[in-house]
């Protein structure tokens, strides 16, 4: 295992509903999944700890499905794949 960090960027900007139920959701109460804003958009920013890359992906899209925010974009660092460990 190990902590994956990478961006999600959602299909649209949320609304206040799913603002709401971001900021209310046990799911995503464990810190693993930020939420930043600026005049371009709204991105997630996420410290995930998986095996794999795409297991962590998968849990935080997931959580964030939950609250009803749909993910069109995922960006990590190349640099995590170059440290991973098999």
């Amino acid at each position: 295992m190990r902590e994956w960090a990478f961006v999600l960027y959602p299909e649209g900007w949320p609304g206040t509903e799913e603002s709401d139920r971001f900021d209310r959701s046990d799911a995503l109460a464990g810190g693993e999944i930020g939420w930043e804003e600026d005049p371009g958009g709204v991105r997630f920013p996420c410290v995930v700890r998986a095996a794999r890359a795409e297991d962590a992906v998968a849990w935080a899209v997931e959580r964030l499905g939950r609250a009803g925010i749909g993910i069109a974009d995922v960006r990590m660092p190349l640099t995590d794949f170059r440290t991973a460990a098999p």
